[in-house]
């Protein structure tokens, strides 16, 4: 087996990965368009979105792909010692082996803590949970058909919105005045559950959210937002999708979170009505949205399961520490 540095791979390589990558696709999401070779390698070529620096690595046996594994060190001061780490597909017989490559990456980097994500199955929670890593959190992913959602349900929805706040759109890039609104909501994303992860709360500024939405542009993930404002500007919600250009199918509807100040007034249903309106006039192609949240947060699956979401994947977060999942690689032999 060799394991590649995914932004070194030649030519055949990347072909060989494209082809597991796509295979990976059919088996999790037979309903979206497998990932194309553009994406892949915007994928494998990023370095700066979720404010981490990111190591991708390709295991390659007699020319295949065998299993594709990344590794994420954050840049956040906070979280200095953690590093994230996927491998997909997550088999057994490979991932360990992956695993000790993506753990000396991280080592090098200084990191003590590692949170290994992925596909919440027996088999992945087998093989972290025999390294040592303990599941901390699960979050359900959701489906929604865009066509299949009540057009008068969502005008209910935006009709009940409180008079004393006006809906913001902005696409691609916040103009610079709702720059400082959107850094509130992001931090204010802090309050989402993270369950039992041992994780610091990130503080991002306006350089930082400026930075994270041309890293989502460079690898072809636009942002349409809906902000939520007072009369004077000041932020009480946002809703926000990354618009895949590669596949708008498989685009996303990441943020969605409401000021505390601002919370118990309905502005969750109103965000995201007002953007599946939003979209539905301006991204057609935009047939489904994905979206994540955490399987302890009742509030916001409710309104997902109201507007339309199905639930399609349940995911894992497993986390220990890296000299406990180093030793039990050791044990592995």
């Amino acid at each position: 087996m060799r394991i590649i540095d995914a932004r070194s791979l030649d030519d055949t390589e990347f072909a060989a990965a494209l082809e597991l990558q796509q295979a990976v696709d059919r088996e999790r999401d037979p309903d979206l368009p497998v990932t194309p070779a553009a994406e892949l390698r915007a994928v494998f070529s990023d370095n700066a979105t979720d404010h981490c620096r990111h190591e991708r690595r390709v295991a390659l046996e007699a020319g295949r792909a065998a299993a594709i594994g990344h590794v994420e060190l954050t840049v956040d001061p906070a979280n200095a010692a953690m590093a994230g780490v996927e491998i997909t597909p997550a088999r057994e017989e490979v991932s360990a082996a992956v695993l000790a490559e993506l753990l000396r990456t991280a080592r090098a980097d200084g990191r003590t803590s590692v949170i290994a994500w992925g596909d919440h199955t027996p088999d992945a929670d087998r093989f972290w949970t025999a390294l040592g890593a303990e599941l901390r959190y699960t979050e359900q992913e959701s489906r929604l058909d865009m066509a299949a959602v009540d057009p008068q349900l969502m005008a209910q929805w935006v009709g009940a919105g409180p008079a004393d706040l006006e809906l913001v759109h902005w696409a691609r890039r916040c103009p610079d005045q709702w720059i400082d609104a959107l850094v509130a909501t992001a931090n204010a994303m802090n309050d989402a559950p993270t369950d039992d992860l041992d994780i610091a709360d990130t503080i991002v500024d306006s350089a930082m959210v400026k930075a994270e939405i041309e890293a989502r542009n460079a690898r072809g993930l636009e942002f349409q937002g809906v902000l939520a404002v007072t009369a004077g500007g000041e932020a009480a919600g946002t809703t926000e999708v990354f618009v895949n250009r590669h596949r708008p199918a498989a685009s996303w509807q990441w943020s969605t979170v409401v000021l505390p100040a601002h919370r118990g007034r309905r502005i969750g249903r109103w965000l995201k009505a007002a953007m599946w309106q939003r979209l539905r006039d301006t991204e057609p192609q935009v047939t489904s949205l994905q979206t994540g949240n955490a399987a302890s947060n009742a509030h916001m699956l409710a309104i997902n399961n109201e507007m339309g979401f199905k639930p399609t994947h349940l995911m894992g977060c497993w986390q220990g520490d890296l000299d406990t999942l180093e030793a039990g690689l050791s044990r592995r032999g």
